[in-house]
């Protein structure tokens, strides 16, 4: 085994597993009328993850810096493939039906993403730069026909964190923050349907949506807040065993949390997520080298928007957007992709540790 893999990161995986425990008591509160047949499926993928996390502390260093070209072509097949073979759920056709459970492939776009761009802005030039962007466009443009319009800001938005902390020059930024900001535009008026439209108005006058696209997020509010401070104790929370809210073991699982646990329940939540918004923070200031870096401030992005989208639109502070709550929504995909983006933050610790004594 190499030297670096024996000096991982600690402090991750444990934070993730604690992300996972209370997902599992989440999710058998919001969905026990039915059986664990949720909850056995859930931990079979959080196990997965877990597996996978650490398998990537025995990824060779080499492979994957150029790994990213293959990774991101066959993603790119299988996003033009599920537009034709997959399962339509809600009108969306995002998944296929691997009879044993879902699959993604948005969710593993967004790691091949992660790590074709971390190895092209590593070298700014401009051939990397423009080719970043538009091999990033590309997915996007594909994810938000499914239509999965969540999925598809998230990616241009860890696109632009990325190339924001490289070296790349600030005037070609800011050229394509101008064509994305004239596209966005363009999009909202003549892409997006009606109920997209709803859904990114309504968390500004959630009342006028109240029996729409806001319905969702108003009882999400309601439920909360019935929470309290301490909780209605768990398994008591009547919203929550009446399907107030629907999705509430998916995108809405907070509101489960908060209504069950209270407010300190919802905090410890926070306090967890911040733990691993820390060390990834950590893992950036100790990259080996560029790739390193931007590949950690890649993850940084991925899991800390996720976090603010999921929990903001359960508050009313962002719009509904479909995004789960990482490790404690029900899922699979994203669970395994998440799990192997924290994996490889870990390697990027373990590497930089190997190199250096670091002092905490």
């Amino acid at each position: 085994m190499p030297w670096e893999n024996k000096r991982f990161e600690l402090f991750l995986p444990v934070t993730v597993v604690c992300l996972m425990i209370v997902g599992l008591l989440a999710l058998y509160s919001a969905t026990r009328d039915l059986g664990l047949s949720f909850v056995r499926k859930q931990l079979v993928w959080d196990v997965l993850g877990v597996g996978a996390m650490f398998s990537m502390l025995f990824v060779r260093e080499r492979y994957l810096k150029i790994a990213g070209k293959a990774l991101y072509f066959v993603s790119l097949f299988l996003l033009v493939m599920v537009l034709f073979y997959g399962t339509v759920s809600g009108g969306a056709r995002r998944w296929f039906d691997l009879r044993f459970g879902y699959f993604q492939p948005s969710e593993f776009a967004r790691l091949a993403l992660l790590v074709l761009n971390a190895t092209l802005l590593a070298e700014p030039n401009r051939k990397n730069f423009y080719s970043s962007f538009f091999l990033t466009m590309i997915c996007v443009g594909l994810v938000a026909i499914e239509p999965d319009l969540g999925t598809a800001l998230l990616m241009a938005g860890i696109w632009f964190s990325m190339a924001l902390a490289s070296q790349v020059k600030i005037k070609r930024l800011l050229k394509v923050v101008a064509v994305i900001s004239v596209m966005a535009v363009l999009f909202f008026f003549f892409g997006l349907k009606d109920y997209q439209k709803d859904r990114i108005t309504s968390f500004l006058n959630p009342g006028r949506y109240a029996q729409g696209s806001a319905y969702n997020m108003l009882q999400s509010i309601h439920t909360v807040g019935s929470g309290g401070l301490l909780g209605r104790g768990f398994l008591k929370g009547p919203a929550t065993r009446l399907k107030f809210v629907p999705k509430n073991h998916t995108d809405f699982i907070f509101s489960v949390i908060g209504e069950e646990f209270g407010f300190l329940g919802t905090l410890v939540l926070l306090v967890l997520y911040f733990v691993v918004c820390w060390r990834i923070v950590r893992a950036v200031k100790l990259a080996k080298d560029e790739f390193w870096r931007l590949l950690c401030v890649g993850a940084l992005a991925t899991f800390s928007l996720q976090v603010f989208i999921n929990i903001g639109m359960c508050m009313g502070v962002a719009p509904v957007t479909g995004l789960p709550l990482p490790f404690v929504s029900y899922g699979g995909s994203a669970t395994l992709f998440l799990s192997i983006h924290i994996g490889l933050v870990m390697k990027s610790i373990a590497i930089a540790k190997s190199g250096v004594e670091i002092q905490v």
